[in-house]
């Protein structure tokens, strides 16, 4: 099977089966019950390099495919579908998504756009995930296949069964600069040579860069309303569109540098994204894409990470 799928045709099968099986139970509480938003600050006691490094160190995912490989991206128009919770609330949790992934500079699709990024509102995941792995395995990612990378909290067999409160699954493609797919025969470039092979070169005299890049596919996310019961809406879908606009930890403490990964993990969690985490969205997504080593690309997010500067953000817009 080719590395490439057709997400709208996968994800319209999966849901015709995740509908038949699926109530409909609300994530935890209506907007209007959702209390005041918070933004906890940082105490400063390093200097903003320090603080940047020990964020990135936080939040990033563990191992060393990230250090070789880097961070991939969205780079494709954002299309969200959202099954199992009230109207009002699944409309609630594409907005914030939506407006999210427009303020790094993503396109978000209209009605009826082919589905990119799944959301699964339930409270059984346990009794729901394994008859949809079985009859639509293709949704979750096929990791052998050329060009193809997995990423999320676990391992497929895992993610049927573990317990927590959002679990996802990212579908990640190594494509090149351009968007063409590697998989395949070698397609012959303008110059005669194969476009779609990795190769590196010098695209200027300062920086070297490579003519491939990483990007997210599609993506399953799974929110389980018995773990995520008593937090505010708000905060959940701030928390879904950090997960589903980045590639994080879904481990990570993140106590040292408040961030919105731990609102189900700290007695005291933030309420929507912290300065941080908008900082590490827009430095994913403003670093260079196609930077030959991922240590290049996280010292991009890095440095992008320190000028961040909220308060001109917020006077802009």
């Amino acid at each position: 099977m080719s590395s490439i799928y057709s997400a709208a045709r996968l994800y319209g099968a999966a849901c015709a089966t995740i509908l038949a099986m699926l109530a409909s139970p609300a994530i935890a509480q209506t907007v209007s019950d959702d209390p005041e938003l918070r933004n906890p600050k940082v105490v400063v006691t390093e200097t903003r390099m320090d603080q940047a490094k020990g964020y990135l160190k936080e939040v990033m995912p563990k191992g060393t495919d990230i250090l070789r490989k880097g961070l991939p991206r969205w780079n494709s128009e954002l299309c969200v579908s959202i099954i199992g919770p009230p109207v009002d609330q699944g409309q609630y949790i594409a907005d914030r998504i939506a407006q999210r992934a427009m303020q790094v500079g993503l396109k978000t699709g209209g009605p009826g756009c082919d589905t990119n990024l799944l959301i699964i509102v339930t409270d059984a995941p346990e009794m729901l995930l394994p008859r949809v792995i079985k009859e639509h395995e293709g949704v979750f990612g096929y990791p052998g296949d050329s060009g193809i990378d997995v990423s999320g909290t676990s391992g497929l067999a895992k993610f049927a069964t573990e317990q927590r409160p959002v679990r996802w699954r990212q579908v990640i493609e190594t494509v090149s600069a351009s968007g063409m797919p590697l998989d395949g025969d070698a397609i012959t470039g303008d110059s005669g040579l194969a476009a779609n092979i990795p190769i590196v070169r010098n695209a200027d005299a300062s920086r070297v860069r490579s003519n491939v890049r990483r990007e997210v596919s599609r993506m399953i996310v799974v929110v389980d309303t018995g773990e995520t019961a008593g937090q505010p809406l708000s905060a959940v879908s701030d928390y879904l569109a950090f997960i589903s606009l980045a590639q994080v930890d879904g481990e990570a403490e993140a106590n040292d540098y408040p961030s919105i990964l731990s609102l189900f993990k700290s007695p005291d969690p933030p309420r929507e994204m912290t300065e941080w985490d908008v900082a590490y969205l827009f430095g994913t997504y403003g670093s260079e894409a196609t930077a030959v080593n991922a240590s290049a690309q996280l010292r991009d997010i890095r440095d992008l990470i320190v000028k961040y500067d909220p308060e001109a953000r917020r006077k802009t817009h």
